[in-house]
């Protein structure tokens, strides 16, 4: 386990505020690696190299002198049962021995918290590779994949569905930790730079409510679901739960499931330059009346009669203008076809 200058400073300095004596951290090889005696960094320490192959402390004073070695204390450290380190602390050793279970305890302390942020950065890796080589359809190591598979106890057969979630304050990533974690969600990462991808089978989804979701985080993140699939066609999944969640975006939604599509929906899967560039070549640059008067008639589903007094205009009125539209764009509004056309470019004049 190498042991980095960072980490090395933290030890020494955490030993010297119980013990008020220099502090030396030596690495296999006898070279101090760290100290409170900072002249002393880099060069070589005998006892301490002695401590570390022999895996026992060894006593420094003018009958037992070592090359580089100062008067003191030093004490192998031990980390999964192999000495990878020794502690040395300046001064009579006499005076030092009780201080050597407690340096030890508080060195071995700090290396295995550095050795359990390098498993858990580790499995973060891990985590990443393993969605991210699915929802973005690149699987370049199919055996890796399914050893994380077989880690992540997935079914091959299961049904997953995407889950995106843009978050407008990054902040949230701990709670969204949280939040999957209580759900028992294992597929679950934040990609840089705001987005939030979970990744839940049929038994997950039953766990997450969604109406509890958006209002725990009404006015923090849009989210969008794709639908359930196989494991391996995820990346479907994932692109629609894309769509899904910038459909809620433009609604000022916190969630939107592609189940719920639409035809206004599938409108913002089209370019916003064809669909101005289709409505006006239907419309032909229509009057904001003549718009509003369109929208009223297809949503009384071309009532005459229902459209008139939603206008407040007589049914003959009505016939006119409708006329002017048809003479002006070549397309009657009382006809399904055109009628169709019609509104297909209205709709795409109000998405825009």
């Amino acid at each position: 386990m190498e042991i980095s200058k960072n980490l090395a400073d933290q030890i020494v300095n955490a030993i010297f505020e119980v013990v008020h004596k220099n502090t030396n951290l030596i690495d296999p090889y006898g070279i101090i690696i760290g100290s409170t005696d900072t002249e002393r960094i880099g060069t070589y320490h005998a006892a301490g190299a002695y401590a570390i192959e022999h895996g026992v402390p060894v006593f420094v004073d003018k009958a037992h002198p070592f090359q580089g070695s100062k008067n003191g204390i030093n004490h192998p450290i031990f980390l999964n049962d192999r000495a990878i380190a020794a502690i040395g602390i300046t001064g009579e050793p006499e005076e030092l021995k009780q201080f050597g279970f407690l340096i030890t305890k508080i060195t071995e302390v700090f290396l295995k918290e550095q050795e359990i942020d390098r498993e858990m950065a580790s499995r973060s890796r891990a985590l990443q590779y393993f969605i991210t080589s699915l929802i973005y359809d690149n699987i370049r190591n199919p055996h890796q994949l399914d050893a994380l598979m077989k880690e992540y106890r997935i079914e091959p057969d299961d049904e997953y569905a995407a889950l995106s979630i843009k978050l407008k304050d990054t902040s949230l990533e701990n709670s969204l930790r949280f939040y999957f974690s209580s759900i028992g969600c294992k597929l679950a990462l934040y990609l840089y730079p705001n987005e939030w991808v979970a990744l839940m089978n049929r038994q997950t989804f039953q766990r997450f409510n969604s109406d509890k979701f958006t209002g725990q985080y009404k006015g923090q993140l849009h989210a969008g679901l794709g639908e359930f699939g196989g494991i391996y066609q995820i990346s479907h999944s994932y692109n629609n739960a894309r769509i899904a969640r910038r459909h809620a975006q433009s609604q000022n939604m916190e969630f939107c499931d592609v189940a719920s599509i639409s035809f206004e929906f599938l409108l913002e899967m089209i370019p916003l330059n064809i669909r101005q560039t289709f409505a006006n070549n239907i419309l032909k640059t229509p009057s904001a009346e003549e718009l509003q008067l369109l929208k009223t008639y297809f949503s009384y589903n071309q009532s005459l009669k229902d459209t008139s007094e939603a206008m407040y205009i007589h049914k003959n009125t009505l016939q006119y203008r409708l006329d002017r539209i048809s003479d002006r764009t070549g397309l009657n509004p009382r006809q399904f076809h055109d009628a169709f056309l019609l509104q297909l470019a209205v709709l795409c004049l109000s998405e825009t």
